[in-house]
């Protein structure tokens, strides 16, 4: 079994971790204190690395990688940025769908804009009513001639009130039960709705978002697959989403593990710095030691999507172990600076 990566998988995440040191670090730490959202320019800035499109072949635009550079990429993006990682995997992952399930006008119409980021995606299964049980859709789309109408909410969509397309899911028969559910892709500057901004503790700097249809047409061509396969393009992407978060607050975790690391080395107290007292070294240890572990939980599962391999346990673990352990490692970061963790 070898844990090592490629000589291409280590240039593309040292050229990722200078990019954002340089680029992207000081950028979050002005948006994040003055609460401004990301703009486009900032996103365009992500182009040349295949943030949205990486695992997309290069006839449509995108990079052709495989799952683990994606999640690489995506660890080094969590490390600068939370705000900025979480609009551009929701963003990708509507590309992701487009390009497995849509149609060929689909493919050429929307892909390459949401690469490029002229456009941002946003992915609204989310419900008041509606969370982890996705086959309880309320909204409902009505066939009318050549569209359909769309009636409901939609709540907690990350890109809501920002994203140019959005994949919307709605029941076409209530009747027919999770048999029912349908994707729609509706266009911004296409279609009515209203959005409202949801308060957040943190990442400042993005936005989660309630969208209302209140009788919001839109063309048949702009359904996602057949009628009925809502769901299936809803959970077919859970397990790669499931390494994108790991590998998200693994950066975040690897973070915190830097910044208590140089200031152990920076502050002194009684004549030495404190990284040489035996009880701040134990908790470094710690934090490192559960970094690591995460890791290797994520980088399992994501090498078995790219060997083919179902890996529903092992992605789930890496999830909930890589979410908890962050958790614990910014908690002991914020320990070891003591006050000024605060």
């Amino acid at each position: 079994m070898d844990f090592e990566l490629t000589e291409e998988q280590r240039i593309l995440k040292e050229t990722l971790r200078k990019f954002m040191d340089r680029e992207i670090i000081p950028l979050s730490n002005e948006y994040e204190r003055e609460r401004k959202i990301i703009t486009r320019d900032i996103l365009k800035k992500l182009v040349p690395f295949g943030y949205v499109g990486a695992e997309i072949p290069e006839e449509y635009g995108g990079f052709g990688l495989d799952t683990v550079s994606y999640c690489l990429m995506v660890e080094e993006l969590g490390r600068a940025w939370g705000a900025l990682r979480t609009m551009v995997t929701v963003s990708n992952l509507v590309a992701a769908i487009i390009y497995k399930f849509g149609t060929e006008e689909q493919r050429t119409r929307f892909l390459r804009p949401l690469i490029l980021f002229d456009y941002l995606g946003a992915f609204a299964l989310t419900e008041p009513n509606v969370g982890s049980d996705a086959g309880s859709v309320e909204t409902t789309a009505t066939r009318s001639g050549d569209n359909y109408v769309l009636n409901g909410t939609k709540t907690l969509i990350t890109n809501g009130s920002i994203a140019d397309v959005i994949c919307v899911f709605a029941t076409v028969d209530r009747q027919k039960g999770t048999k029912g559910i349908t994707a729609f892709l509706v266009e911004k500057d296409k279609a009515t709705y209203q959005t409202s901004d949801i308060p957040k503790m943190g990442m400042h700097s993005s936005v989660i978002s309630e969208i209302v249809f209140e009788d919001c047409r839109i063309p048949a061509s702009n359904r996602l697959g057949r009628e009925g396969e809502g769901l299936k393009i809803a959970l077919s992407g859970l397990n790669v989403g499931r390494c994108i978060v790991a590998f998200a607050v693994i950066g975040l975790a690897q973070a915190c593990v830097d910044a208590a690391i140089r200031y152990a080395k920076e502050r002194t107290q009684f004549g030495r710095p404190i990284g040489g007292f035996q009880l701040i070294q134990a908790t470094i240890a710690d934090m490192a030691m559960e970094l690591d572990a995460a890791r290797l939980l994520a980088f399992r599962a994501a090498s078995m999507i790219d060997r083919g391999i179902k890996c529903t346990l092992e992605a789930s673990f890496a999830k909930l172990y890589a979410t908890e352990a962050a958790l614990r490692i910014a908690s002991k970061a914020i320990q070891v600076h003591g006050g000024y963790g605060y």
